[in-house]
């Protein structure tokens, strides 16, 4: 049976995060196609032929919109892992420690150094969760934090 105070406050971080995240991108957003405006106007593009490129590049998921959507995406997939990650623990509930198990998906350098390694939950929250951002890999992580009772691993091989 789930502990409701653990999946309740993770959840309600989880949502947080998720905000402070979307809010970025957008911002971010914001400022490339303000930077992308103002520098072809500069260059002496009309405002017909900046909105048409600007209209292309939507539907084409060209840089400037395509870029934007491959975050959001990226941003959505880890939640989702994360909120799956709050449900596992609310399930199993909290241990003592747990290993860091590298996924070789793209793995990147951080989370290969980090793999079994072991801390508690808390440390492992300070030193940065999988898919919160604190590793190269950003949301893209496919890394997981076990319970220490966990044999030794070598990095796990996940099927595309």
């Amino acid at each position: 049976m789930p502990d409701n105070e653990i999946l309740s406050e993770g959840l309600n971080r989880e949502l947080a995060v998720m905000e402070i995240l979307l809010s970025g991108k957008g911002a971010r957003m914001a400022i490339t196609l303000e930077e992308y405006i103002q520098s072809r106007t500069l260059m002496g593009a009309s405002l017909d032929i900046i909105k048409q490129d600007l209209l292309t590049d939507l539907t084409e998921g060209g840089r400037i919109f395509g870029e934007f959507r491959r975050s959001i995406s990226a941003t959505a997939a880890g939640s989702v892992e994360r909120t799956r990650d709050v449900g596992e623990i609310s399930e199993l509930g909290i241990f003592e420690k747990y290993r860091w198990a590298a996924v070789l998906v793209n793995t990147c350098p951080d989370c290969m150094a980090r793999h079994g390694q072991v801390k508690t939950w808390d440390e492992w929250e300070a030193f940065g969760l999988p898919r919160t951002g604190q590793t190269v890999c950003r949301e893209h992580c496919k890394c997981m934090l076990l319970p220490e009772e966990t044999t030794e691993l070598e990095p796990i091989q996940r099927k595309k």
